[in-house]
């Protein structure tokens, strides 16, 4: 807007009247030290300020006679000075933006263009500073307290990280929580593995029913607040005992750890106060601290029970060492061979062979049901069974019942094994056994044929009372009995084929001749060919026991 020379002779005085009002009280609202001083100023009867408020415009500063509601602004709101009902209306703005609405009542039209030319930049540049300095400032604030929040959760992240035991760290958790949003009560409630509840803390009245948070889905990521009744539900959730909640999800990877939730945010006077974006944004950052927490304290328990099982794995393994055989017995008339492999460090099979008196030797091999230590278990049982039993049974099928009343008795339900066992008389070759639900034991003959002793009982352990059938056979010199687990022939390849009966007699009616152990290495070594690698999931077994002379 031009100048004109009356009004620049007017501006010394306008001026001093603009600043001296401006500095009277540097402590009162800007806009409303602006109207006082356009007031003075101007010579007007009402001066009033309006700023825009999120859309919409408010009054912030009035002087003069205006009243509680300023001066009716016009309509449509001006975009350049005018007159409007007696009122001179001043944009105030600054490089084309607007900034505020000054209303001047009473003000002569003849002097609305001088005016406007002098309150304008000076009252717009005024509140354009006032603005951007508000904004430093709430920036600056906003910085300070991120970097707060930031700091804060840096800490309690340290103070989680180095609690390892889940219900301490739950009831640290809980308390973090509360703290961390001013509220009056809180709840939590950890899930295990199958989506139920496995530990639940309050502070407070009882929040979240454990019993009733099982099908309980929120958002994942995201906190939900609900500063409605208490009788209305968040996000299906319906809280116990509060005015206003806030709850969040505990995930890791997808998977649902838990529910977090505080109620009742409290003010100074003791009111309950609206939990904020600001309150929803902190509680779900620090529930993702909690969930690497709750996560580093499962694999802690997870490690602390795989070393505990590797020591029970170690300690079974050693006692098992024990049980078999260290050394094969001498025993004239007879060669022998054997070895176990078991496909975890202890296993269910189990051989052992027994110097009687008259030369006889004693010799059998088992497969108990079940893998890992409740079989080695198992195995211990069989072996204090037999070497208690066998100088008191008068036959073989007795030694076997005896061992079968043994295990009824001592060991656990629903266990059972299937075995054989032989008693040699090497200077006639007369065998007798029983074979009690066992693999079919393989004979070598000396014209090169292959037999198979078939079962002669049920396992042990599977009926009370149960009876077995001894049978005989002979063993020429030079002819051998192949015992052996179905680990051997029930070992699978790449096309989840078997290696069978055929392979395994194959086997030993072409090695019937060569060392004892050189055969059991052969018989082992295709085994692990024909597997090729691939997992078993049986333990192995051979025992190998030739007759090799007349007397």
């Amino acid at each position: 807007m031009a100048v004109s020379a009356p009004a620049a002779a007017r501006f010394s005085e306008f001026w001093k009247a603009v600043g001296g009002t401006l500095r009277r009280d540097p402590d009162a609202p800007l806009p409303m030290r602006i109207a006082e001083a356009a007031l003075a100023a101007s010579g007007a009867r009402q001066a009033a300020v309006y700023v825009r408020e999120k859309e919409v415009w408010l009054m912030a500063g009035k002087a003069g006679g205006a009243g509680p509601e300023g001066l009716p602004l016009p309509e449509p709101l001006p975009i350049r000075a005018l007159h409007h009902l007696d009122v001179l209306w001043v944009p105030l703005e600054t490089e084309n933006e607007l900034h505020g609405l000054l209303g001047l009542a009473g003000v002569a039209q003849e002097e609305s263009e001088d005016l406007a030319s002098f309150l304008c930049p000076i009252f717009g540049g005024l509140l354009a500073a006032h603005r951007l300095s508000r904004m430093v400032k709430e920036a600056d604030f906003e910085l300070k307290a991120r970097l707060l929040e930031l700091e804060s959760l840096y800490d309690l992240g340290l103070s989680l990280g180095g609690q390892l035991d889940l219900p301490t760290l739950a009831d640290e958790v809980l308390y973090r929580s509360i703290s961390l949003t001013d509220a009056r009560k809180g709840a939590l409630v950890l899930f295990g593995e199958n989506g139920q509840p496995i530990l639940s803390r309050h502070e407070g009245d009882e929040l979240l029913p454990a019993d009733r948070v099982a099908g309980w889905e929120l958002p994942e990521g995201q906190a939900v607040v609900n500063n409605a009744a208490a009788s209305q539900p968040t996000a299906g959730m319906r809280l116990a005992s509060c005015q206003k909640c806030l709850a969040v999800a505990i995930t890791v990877a997808g998977r649902r750890l838990g529910v977090l939730a505080v109620a009742d945010k409290e003010s100074r006077d003791g009111s309950v106060l609206d939990f904020t974006p600001s309150d929803a944004r902190l509680l779900s950052l620090f529930a993702n601290q909690v969930a690497g927490a709750i996560e580093t304290a499962r694999l802690h328990r997870e490690a602390i029970e795989r070393e505990k099982i590797e020591r029970e794995l170690e300690l079974a393994a050693a006692i098992q060492r024990e049980i078999l055989p260290r050394f094969l017995p001498e025993v004239t008339g007879v060669e022998l061979a054997a070895a176990n492999l078991p496909t975890r460090q202890v296993g269910g099979d189990y051989f052992d062979l027994f110097p009687l008196s008259r030369g006889r030797l004693g010799f059998l091999v088992a497969d108990v049901s079940g893998k890992g230590v409740p079989a080695a278990l198992l195995v211990s049982t069989v072996h204090a069974a037999v070497h208690l039993q066998i100088d008191e049974a008068k036959t073989v099928a007795e030694l076997v019942q005896r061992i079968d009343r043994h295990l009824q008795r001592f060991s656990a339900a629903h266990k059972f094994l299937t075995l054989f066992f032989g008693l040699l008389e090497p200077e006639s070759g007369l065998l007798r056994y029983v074979s009690a639900g066992h693999n079919p034991a393989l004979v070598a003959r000396t014209g090169g044929g292959i037999e198979r002793v078939e079962s002669t009982g049920v396992p042990i352990g599977i009926l009370p009372n149960a009876t077995w059938r001894e049978e005989t056979l002979t063993l020429a010199p030079g002819e051998l009995i192949a015992l052996y687990t179905d680990g051997l022939t029930e070992a699978v390849n790449g096309a989840d084929e078997e290696f069978g009966m055929e392979r395994l007699s194959r086997l030993v009616r072409e090695g019937a001749r060569r060392p004892m152990q050189e055969l059991c290495d052969a018989v082992l070594a295709n085994v692990a060919d024909f597997a090729a690698g691939m997992p078993q999931y049986d333990d192995q077994t051979l025992l190998l026991v030739r007759r090799t002379a007349a007397g």
